[in-house]
């Protein structure tokens, strides 16, 4: 077995251990009530919005759109700038009424089992190609990671995911106590997620290039021909995507899962509100930073270049590894919470609509 392999199986093990010993931890109250629900742990846990489209898709779009890449956050963000007057209405609902899916609120609304059921399979629909994207990005990571064949390693890391999702997503009854390990795991995900991608941004920005000035003169210099080549959308196609991504923030099932499945805080909503934004504006900041450098490195001239560039920005192991780890982390916390909103959802609206419990003659 190759170093480059054990040391991917490591990282992989490492940081899932992590996860594991985070919720842990908060299941068996050893981290205080009053840290897991600080309204910071929320914000993070909402983080999860930023997925492998975040730290892959993101530099691809860079490289073909230009700053159009920045729709994917504006819209995310205007979702949760309008919180006081969108979500928390919706929070009010789905506490009142105990909705804890999209499906549930629709069949909610419009008094039929069977719009939930619609729901459901449209939700379905929409989320496994997002779903085959987290996948994918893993398995690209693992090759360029390792040169190996990454099919057997993306399926061991998706069985210990769906593992974690059970063990920390599906296995209560009690809701905060269900949900308060996976929140905090899902925040720290985030977390790591953040700081992995914000080091790859200073990486290129002070070990490719030599600080902001040096950065400057390449794009008034030869940088200014890439950027050239790069299309920019038109007003039509950024009002397209900025609702897109805005009603993605709130519609697709993990979004609505994390936030109102979870009964988070009034302050915490709140506190998205300007949260949130910034999370995704931090995430923002190294996409330019990264393709810019390898553009001058020349191994981002096309679009598989640009997406993968973080694995060609140095021979370094650390950065490899850093690399590795924030795809890792952008795409777990979408997997898991993906599986288990899905899960309630083809639950309540597909499995017990054709087939409905049997009342015991005897009750």
């Amino acid at each position: 077995m190759s170093a480059e392999l054990v040391s991917l199986v490591l990282l992989g093990l490492g940081y899932l251990s992590a996860l594991f010993a985070t919720a842990s931890a908060v299941e068996r109250r050893w981290i205080p009530l009053r840290l897991v629900h600080h309204p910071l742990i929320g914000v993070l846990a909402l983080g999860v919005y930023a997925n492998a489209w975040a730290v892959i898709g993101s530099l691809g779009v860079a490289h073909q759109r230009g700053f159009g890449y920045l729709a994917y956050y504006l819209g995310a963000a205007g979702a949760f700038v309008l919180a006081p007057v969108l979500l928390l209405p919706l929070q009010r609902m789905t506490r009142t009424h105990q909705l804890s899916s999209l499906a549930d609120l629709f069949a909610f609304r419009f008094r039929s089992r069977w719009v939930g059921t619609c729901v459901t399979l449209l939700s379905l629909v929409a989320v496994m190609p997002l779903l085959a994207m987290q996948v994918e990005a893993m398995g690209h990571a693992i090759h360029r990671y390792t040169d190996a064949a990454p099919g057997l390693l993306s399926l061991l890391l998706c069985a210990l995911i769906a593992l974690f999702a059970i063990l920390f997503g599906a296995r209560h009854t009690h809701v905060h106590r269900r949900y308060d390990g996976l929140t905090a795991a899902i925040g720290l995900e985030s977390l790591i997620k953040l700081v992995a991608f914000l080091a790859l941004g200073a990486f290129a920005l002070y070990a490719i290039f030599d600080g902001p000035g040096d950065l400057q003169r390449w794009l008034d210099g030869p940088g200014s021909a890439h950027q050239a080549q790069a299309s920019q959308f038109d007003a039509a196609q950024w009002r397209t995507l900025l609702l897109l991504f805005f009603a993605a923030a709130l519609l697709m099932p993990h979004m609505f899962h994390v936030t109102f499945a979870r009964p988070l805080s009034r302050r915490t909503l709140l506190s998205a509100g300007w949260g949130l934004p910034l999370v995704l504006l931090l995430m923002a900041l190294p996409v330019p930073l990264v393709l810019w450098a390898g553009q001058r490195m020349g191994v981002a001239n096309d679009i598989q270049g640009a997406a993968y560039v973080i694995f060609a920005l140095s021979d370094s192991p650390a950065v490899t590894a850093l690399a590795f780890v924030a795809v890792l982390a952008a795409t777990c916390g979408t997997l898991i919470l993906s599986a288990l909103a899905l899960a309630g959802m083809v639950l309540n609206h597909l499995v017990l609509v054709a087939h409905p419990p049997v009342e015991h003659p005897d009750l």
